[in-house]
């Protein structure tokens, strides 16, 4: 019943094609101590900058305003007032919430974000060579870890890329522990590849503990930054916010691995040479891959309508709050 009244709200204020809709504004959320006022009050976001103020429905509740918000909105702005006019305040709490976290372009960004970490972390145990310069084949995934972090942080905000960098760790950790046991399953006798597949999937539980190490502290880093950023630059120059938290994030990352991984194995020469041409290669990288994070960030905040600021963000990265 619900549901179906909502969809009729939809339909009468469905807007033709034709009309332009600016989406000037958009609804962040609705006040909650709503039931203790005689109006109901909304945050507004104006689109593509920090600033958010509270706004009575009533108000919004007209054609000057709603032609600067999206359909969604409108259909969400219509149905509050009819709750507020009605005095059904209860309809309110039963309104579907379309939160950042439950866009489908999250699920999306957020398996690729995984799928290139678990396969960066499956590919370090290859040595390649490019020319006289030797790198884990796993450097050919791993940047765009961060090119995914840095758009979910900028589109969707810091809470959802928290969410993403935990689940990914999780999702990273099954398939090191799951590779690692099936190493020590008794091979058939029929299948005389044990040698091959243990040299393949058999990573030292050092390694496994620097990446889980630098992974942590060099993506949050990059998505705090990134966040912090945002909103000093009132969402200005992204190129510029990419390069710098990735710079940043991505030293973080190469000196815990590096470190961690390979102190007291070579030379600590060899180490800052591993440092240097790691971290060279991964800014590059960024660098090379800012059309893409411009690009898809861009059709994400057109096409979900958000554009989430971290103005009041708690950034505690052992939080799970959205």
């Amino acid at each position: 019943m619900i549901n179906k009244l909502f969809h009729r709200i939809k339909q009468l204020f469905q807007i033709p094609s034709d009309k332009i809709i600016s989406n000037a504004y958009r609804i962040i959320s609705v006040d909650e101590n709503y039931q203790n006022i005689a109006k109901v009050y909304v945050k507004v976001q104006a689109t593509g900058k920090a600033t958010i103020f509270d706004m009575p429905v009533s108000e919004l509740y007209q054609k000057k305003w709603l032609d600067n918000f999206s359909h969604e909105d409108v259909a969400h702005i219509a149905a509050l007032y009819s709750a507020e006019q009605t005095n059904n305040l209860d309809l309110i709490k039963r309104f579907p919430k379309q939160t950042a976290a439950n866009r489908s372009s999250v699920i999306s960004v957020g398996i690729l974000f995984t799928t290139f970490l678990i396969l960066s972390n499956l590919a370090a145990f290859k040595i390649a060579s490019f020319g006289s310069i030797s790198f884990a084949a796993g450097l050919i995934f791993f940047p765009l870890t961060y090119v995914f972090d840095d758009i979910l942080t900028e589109v969707y905000g810091f809470k959802v890329s928290r969410r993403i960098i935990w689940t990914a760790l999780l999702a990273n950790t099954i398939v090191f522990l799951g590779t690692w046991l099936t190493i020590y399953l008794s091979p058939s006798p029929y299948w005389p590849h044990q040698q091959a597949y243990a040299t393949v999937y058999q990573g030292t539980f050092r390694v496994f503990i620097a990446s889980v190490i630098s992974y942590f502290f060099g993506e949050f880093a990059n998505s705090i930054i990134l966040a912090k950023l945002k909103v000093l630059t009132s969402g200005e120059r992204l190129w510029l916010r990419a390069i710098t938290s990735t710079m940043i994030g991505v030293g973080i990352d190469t000196l815990l691995f590096t470190h961690i991984a390979f102190l007291f194995i070579i030379p600590y020469s060899g180490i800052w040479q591993i440092i240097g041409t790691m971290y060279l290669l991964k800014v590059l990288y960024e660098i090379c891959a800012l059309p893409i994070t411009y690009h898809v960030s861009n059709y994400l905040k057109r096409t979900d309508n958000v554009d989430h600021y971290d103005v009041k963000t708690n950034f505690n990265p052992f939080s799970l709050e959205l």
